[in-house]
């Protein structure tokens, strides 16, 4: 197995100007699922690329929302392996200060990394689908066969929520038989230190409306000159007076009746692990990542660990009146609005319900008076769709990529919950598989401007090599567990 990885290795590093080429190429093909923009074109290429690699099968297959690409690669092996991907992104908003345009992917220098991939979905995650469809290519090129039967699927409604994810793997449970599950992305934090994460929070998405015609105030169908405010009511106010009811002052006590009433402390495991986690938890370079000074309530160590991981929360995305463009001051329209929306979320914890909570807060405005105020939920809302799932460490895909991070010299931290989420957890519900995420190298600023792939690491984390190389890690040890 080492002398097979070795020339896998020295074939990546040979053809890693193609393989970058590669990955540009696929993030200026625009596949924003919001706006329906590019998602069948990049569905096909992707049914395409995963013949070109010698997949004995891939089709591009309809649901009620976007495509799902699903193709195999029969390699006659002993374990088949799911590989989870994403072909949609985020969408590029009016506004947004990219230090280069963001369907270019130009290689761009960030400190400290050396040169990156700057580019909507360099890292959440075009930028991994094809950093894994580059090393099963070098795989491919210099071994008779690969170690692990590999089924494909790609989504293209990910940052939608995966509305329509479970209705596809329930419907086709016999074809996507597999042992596990594994979705190949780097997991290297800036200090070097790679985080496993054993399940993850899920999310509630809503939004509120206030406008004039429903609330039967103010104005209702256009906007009025804002003279007009010191007789006319403004429903922007309404809708944050209605907001103000939803939690204490500083948004971080949710006072929704039954908000809390479902949740699942942790286990005796959980706990251990967020103990040890404590122990080489780095506050401060965690501070950084976000841009941060302090935590809420001020809270540290284990503490700050458990409200992270354990806890729900109830955040606002943005929220939207009248005149919002960007600009000073001077940039002003005098109006009075006639509509304001404001964007939220929910980030669950087991065992809440996104169904049960979404009552409960229509209930709380209700009983509050605001009855008026509009809410709309995500499609796919449903009880359904609240599964939950885990992986443990003793699971041969864990354990694979756990050994890897160590063949690696990575520092290895064993999270007990991320703090995003991702639907793992629907291949647990209806194939009853392992999951896990994982992979070395860097990326950051996902759902942000000036969103990047690491391309040639530094002394703390590796580049694109270094990521393309754990994957291959990943495949050959799992065969062998």
């Amino acid at each position: 197995m080492n002398e097979q990885i070795a020339a896998i290795e020295r074939h990546i590093d040979d053809h890693l100007s193609l393989h970058i080429k590669k990955i540009q190429d696929l993030i200026k093909r625009p596949s924003i699922s919001s706006e329906n923009l590019g998602i069948r074109e990049m569905a096909n290429h992707l049914q395409s690329a995963f013949l070109e690699l010698g997949c004995q099968h891939s089709e591009v297959i309809e649901t009620a929302g976007h495509p799902i690409v699903f193709a195999e690669y029969d390699a006659k092996a002993a374990k088949t392996l799911i590989i989870y991907m994403m072909y949609d992104t985020e969408a590029i908003l009016p506004g947004e200060e990219w230090i280069s345009p963001p369907l270019e992917a130009q290689l761009q220098p960030l400190e400290p990394f050396g040169r990156c991939i700057i580019g909507r979905g360099a890292i959440n995650t075009k930028g991994p689908l094809q950093a894994f469809l580059n090393a099963m290519s070098s795989m491919r090129a210099v071994t008779p066969e690969l170690p692990v039967n590999l089924k494909f699927i790609a989504e293209g409604e990910e940052e939608l929520g995966s509305a329509n994810l479970g209705d596809f793997i329930k419907e086709n449970r016999d074809g996507l038989a597999a042992d596990a599950l594994f979705f190949p992305i780097p997991r290297q934090q800036p200090d070097g230190r790679a985080e496993v994460s054993l399940s993850s929070k899920r999310g509630l998405i809503f939004e509120l409306e206030c406008n004039g015609k429903a609330w039967g105030r103010g104005p209702k169908d256009f906007e009025i000159h804002s003279g007009q405010g010191a007789l006319i009511d403004n429903p922007a106010w309404r809708l944050v007076e209605a907001l103000g009811t939803l939690a204490t002052n500083d948004g971080n006590k949710v006072l929704v009746e039954g908000f809390y009433e479902d949740v699942c402390p942790p286990d005796d495991e959980q706990l251990a692990l967020t103990r040890e986690l404590a122990s080489t938890w780095d506050e401060t370079a965690y501070k950084a990542r976000y841009g941060v000074d302090t935590f809420i309530d001020g809270l540290t160590g284990e503490a700050a660990l458990k409200r992270l991981m354990f806890e729900p929360v109830l955040g606002i995305r943005g929220y939207y009146s009248g005149d919002a463009r960007v600009g000073d001051v001077s940039v002003s329209k005098a109006i009075v609005p006639h509509r304001a929306v404001c964007k939220l979320n929910v980030g669950l914890v087991p065992n809440q319900d996104k169904a049960d909570l979404a009552e409960k807060i229509r209930r709380h405005l209700d009983k509050q008076g605001y009855e008026d105020i509009i809410m709309r939920l995500r499609p796919g809302t449903t009880s359904e769709s609240s599964s939950w799932g885990r992986a443990r460490i003793d699971d041969d895909i864990v354990r694979s990529l756990i050994q890897t991070y160590e063949a690696m010299d990575i520092p290895t931290e064993i999270w007990p919950r991320s703090a995003g989420g991702w639907p793992g957890h629907l291949f647990q519900k209806y194939l009853d598989v392992a999951y896990i995420m994982g992979g070395a190298g860097h990326g950051g600023r996902a759902h942000s401007p000036n969103e990047y792939l690491v391309i040639d690491g530094n002394e703390h984390v590796g580049g694109l090599a270094a990521l393309e190389k754990s994957l291959v890690q990943v495949l050959y040890r799992y065969a062998l567990l």
